[in-house]
């Protein structure tokens, strides 16, 4: 049965209340420890958050860190041509391009068996391109041929597939496939039966090994597959089929068509590379929304200087910044100089843009950045490659794109960054702040228990006291009474 107390019986003080009241006092240095927890923790996810917009401007800042990333271009091309393209840091200019052959590997494929598990090839030798596979118990059926085959195709250039065409008989079909365009194969058997009788192992040839053959401005190019990367830096075509003929030519036996001395004429489709400006100002816009993200939180700190406490986000939600929290933080005072040190640092290539200002990327007086569209869009008309060297730099000189990438990539470290440190930091002080507190918290409990005992103490003995004087108090009426009856 639990205990029941009433506090103050005998003295008619709220002893209850009291020990309250002594132990709030006695526990203000817990009390300063927990808020001193609290603020830290605090800190931490405000220095989190901050980690998180300094990701955000390392990404946009990663994307224009190399001259691929910023030269970026379009492809103009009519769909009617017999070829794809795709550009990835090619330089503007104009091509006439038909496709005169396309790629294909050389395809051998088997007359048709009844089954594919069952020991059909008897014994003997199976010989691609010189190299023998010895038949035997082990590999004699159809499956088995084709793993012997997988098993050397490094050697022999050739592998194997079994095609079921769904017929009721022999449908199953060896397909042996050369390994590029540009390799041919031969195949021979000797095989026989238990009975020493032949067994016929007959293929056709479905296709034979050929090259590509493309002219681009009249050039001829060749490659071993339909996909060329290597013709024109930094364009890739995906030859889709062949081009049409404006003049048939007079065919020639044995000669491909092109070397004919009367050629056909093939009919060309022109390719246009431009620079694909579109794209790159949208990395600087997300560039500039994110610098200004990191400036908005550190202004957000400093209300009275136009900070505010909210940023809203490219999907329209408004986020709380917690720069009131880090206000005056030396830490992040230092990453804003740095960010500004970059900002105003000169990039000397050979082209006309040295500084982001010439693009009508300018410091406002708060420290975030405004975009003059105006001015860059004639900036990427009129000086599109200075500017592609003034984001990723020319040669040994870095531009300022790789100098804010290398910077925030060292902020954001997830070993050494600012936040990293930050953390290992909070976690050292929270557990020694925690460790405090627990060695603090039994002494708090044995000072409210020393106390509860001594009020208790004080009551047992105000209340003996109250007994004895209501006693003597007794005797002295009854003392009183004897008196007067006399």
């Amino acid at each position: 049965m639990a205990n029941i107390t009433f506090s103050g019986l005998a003295t008619g003080m709220d002893t209850d209340s009291i020990v309250t009241q002594l132990m709030e006092i006695e526990r203000f240095p817990i009390d300063r420890l927990e808020a001193k927890k609290e603020s830290e923790t605090e800190k931490l996810a405000a220095y989190e958050q901050f980690k998180a917009i300094m990701d955000d401007l390392k990404s946009a800042a990663g994307a224009m860190t190399l001259t691929s990333q910023v030269r970026t271009s379009k492809i103009n091309l009519s769909p009617e041509a017999a070829y794809s393209a795709t550009a990835s840091s090619a330089m503007s200019g104009s091509y006439d391009i038909s496709v005169a052959q396309l790629s294909q590997v050389q395809k051998n494929i088997s007359e048709g068996w009844s089954s594919n598990t069952e020991p059909l090839l008897g014994t003997g030798t199976f010989t691609i391109n010189d190299t023998d596979i010895v038949i035997n118990e082990s590999n004699n059926s159809l499956s088995g041929l084709a793993e012997a085959i997988n098993a050397i195709s490094d050697t022999t250039g050739v592998s194997a597939t079994i095609i079921n065409n769904g017929s009721d008989t022999d449908p199953y079909h060896l397909v042996f496939t050369g390994v590029d365009s540009s390799s041919s194969f031969t195949i021979s058997s000797d095989l026989e039966d238990g009975d020493t009788n032949p067994i016929a192992f007959a293929t056709t040839q479905a296709q034979t090994a050929q090259q590509a053959v493309v002219f681009i401005d009249g050039i001829q190019v060749v490659s071993d597959t339909n996909t060329i990367s290597s013709a024109i830096n930094g364009i890739t075509l995906n030859l889709n089929e062949l081009s049409e003929t404006s003049y048939a030519g007079t065919p020639e036996t044995g000669v491909d068509p092109w070397d004919w001395a009367d050629p056909p004429v093939y009919v060309t489709n022109q390719m246009t590379v431009t620079p694909d400006t579109d794209s790159l100002k949208e990395k600087l816009t997300t560039f500039v929304s994110s610098y200004n993200k990191a400036m908005e939180f550190i202004l957000s700190g400093y209300a009275r200087f136009g900070g505010s406490a909210t940023s809203t986000n490219e999907d329209g939600t408004e986020e709380e910044l917690l720069g009131s929290v880090l206000r005056g933080d030396a830490s992040i005072n230092s990453i804003k100089r740095g960010l500004q040190s970059i900002l105003t640092t000169t990039v000397n290539t050979s082209g006309s843009l040295s500084v982001l200002s010439q693009l009508g990327i300018t410091t406002q007086t708060n420290g975030t950045l405004r975009q003059n569209n105006t001015d860059l869009d004639e900036a990427l008309a009129d000086n599109y490659e200075a500017t592609v060297s003034l984001l990723s730099g020319e040669g040994d000189v870095d531009g300022v794109m790789k100098n804010f990438n290398y910077y925030l990539l060292d902020i954001t470290s997830g070993t050494d960054g600012f936040y990293a440190n930050k953390k290992t930091n909070y976690d050292r002080l929270i557990r020694r702040l925690d460790d405090n507190i627990s060695r603090m918290e039994p002494r708090m409990e044995k000072k409210e228990s020393m106390l509860r005992a001594k009020f208790t103490a004080m009551e047992q003995l105000v209340s003996g006291l109250n007994a004895q004087g209501d006693f003597l108090t007794q005797q002295m009426d009854m003392l009183s009474n004897m008196m007067t009856r006399k």
